[in-house]
């Protein structure tokens, strides 16, 4: 006789396969999910690393930052000037003392320097080859006296025949009889040899009637 309750064994044998691969698959499902969490696990931790270390790194920056070294234009010349850089100061130092010396030369002497020269003003044109210094000596002069006397004459710029110079001369002798050289330079105190220079001779002789210039000394 066949059990009434046998189909209750049966469906119930029927369904034990599929429980069972229920479970299998929820276990195996929450095995996947803790693998997946323990492998993002790790990556996760080393982000927060990461940003931790940068965090740290950017306020290292901010607490002690780098100074900056601006080099001055001091600090650019050499402190050893090359051998042409010497010799272009050198040169400088030459020519601006040259120049220093030319404009002492070209100051025009304070009129003190001629006031006690004493004789008179006499009025000379210069020849040929003469020079401003060589006439200043003829005369019995010292250049910076010439200069007094001429303070609108460039030394280095008179001309024959068109410069006129102020001179001091002791006198002007017209020439009588027994006038020789010797003679009229005892008579005015001074040298036979000036005279003769001062009136461009080079012979001891003169003529009755001719005017000659008595220097200073």
């Amino acid at each position: 006789m066949k059990n009434p309750f046998s189909f209750i064994k049966d469906s119930s044998s029927s369904k034990l396969p599929l429980i069972t691969l229920l479970i299998l698959l929820v276990t195996l499902l929450g095995l996947m999910l803790v693998g997946y969490e323990h492998f993002l696990s790790p990556k996760s931790e080393e982000l927060v690393k990461a940003e931790k270390l940068k965090l740290e790194e950017n306020e290292s920056l901010l607490e002690d930052p780098t100074p900056v070294i601006v080099e001055s234009a001091e600090d650019t010349v050499p402190a050893n000037p090359s051998p042409n850089a010497e010799l272009a100061i050198s040169s400088a130092e030459k020519e601006l003392e040259e120049q220093k010396k030319e404009a002492e030369a070209e100051k025009v002497p304070d009129t003190e320097a001629v006031k006690d020269l004493g004789g008179k003003s006499h009025s000379y044109t210069v020849e040929k080859g003469e020079t401003f210094f060589g006439i200043a000596n003829r005369f019995g002069l010292k250049p910076d006296q010439l200069k007094a006397l001429n303070p609108g004459v460039d030394p280095n710029g008179i001309k024959v025949g068109v410069t006129r110079l102020n001179v001091k001369i002791k006198a002007i002798h017209t020439v009588g009889p027994g006038d020789v050289l010797r003679v009229v330079a005892a008579k005015y105190g001074v040298t036979k040899k000036s005279l003769m220079e001062v009136n461009h001779k080079d012979q001891d002789v003169t003529l009755r009637g001719e005017q000659l210039i008595i220097p200073l000394h």
